[in-house]
């Protein structure tokens, strides 16, 4: 900032145009410096701000972090009851073809000897109670998992209603198709 200052007829500068000058300049910084502060104080609160914005976002993705491990979880534990369907359907096939086998086998055994045919009856009864108890395992080891795996899905839709669309609706068909076959299976060897 420059100044022009009159002079004086003895020399020098006007006092009063100096003094004003100095006044001036001081006002003017003043005034910057508290427009500087202003805004220092205005960044401050807003990195305040950010800061805690900053630590609620890391806490949120702490928690999806979280969630997602229970839902890769979840994914595991379905893979791993689907598998396990697919060997019970399986031998379920198995123990239908070797109770069409059982069936024909007896039939022969009956028309050469009744004495066999009893021990094969006591053979057939105690397969068939072994049978009905592995059916009735099964089907309360399914039905603890349904209500497991209900619950916990229902725990996690309320943790996680914004992923809610991403997990889809809860699909128990294959429980019930299991739970089906199992009863056909034990309905059929009481036939």
């Amino acid at each position: 900032m420059s100044a022009t200052f009159k002079t004086c007829v003895f020399g020098g500068f006007d006092r009063e145009d100096v003094i004003s000058y100095i006044e001036k300049t001081a006002k003017e910084n003043k005034e910057k410096l508290q427009e500087l502060t202003d805004a220092n104080e205005k960044l401050r609160q807003d990195n305040e701000a950010m800061s805690g914005e900053l630590s609620a976002l890391r806490e949120s993705a702490g928690k999806y972090q979280a969630i997602a491990e229970e839902y890769e979880a979840l994914r595991t534990q379905v893979a791993e009851l689907t598998n396990q369907s697919r060997e019970l359907q399986e031998k379920n096939e198995q123990l239908r073809v070797q109770a069409d086998e059982y069936q024909s086998l007896r039939d022969h055994i009956a028309e050469i000897e009744i004495s066999a045919h009893r021990r094969t009856q006591e053979f057939r009864s105690a397969a068939v109670e072994q049978l009905h108890g592995l059916v009735a395992r099964q089907r309360d080891n399914y039905a603890q998992r349904r209500t497991d795996f209900a619950s916990l899905y229902e725990g996690l839709r309320g943790q996680i209603q914004a992923a809610q669309d991403a997990l889809g609706a809860l699909d128990l068909s294959g429980f019930d198709s299991i739970d089906g076959q199992l009863q056909e299976l034990d309905a059929s060897l009481d036939e």
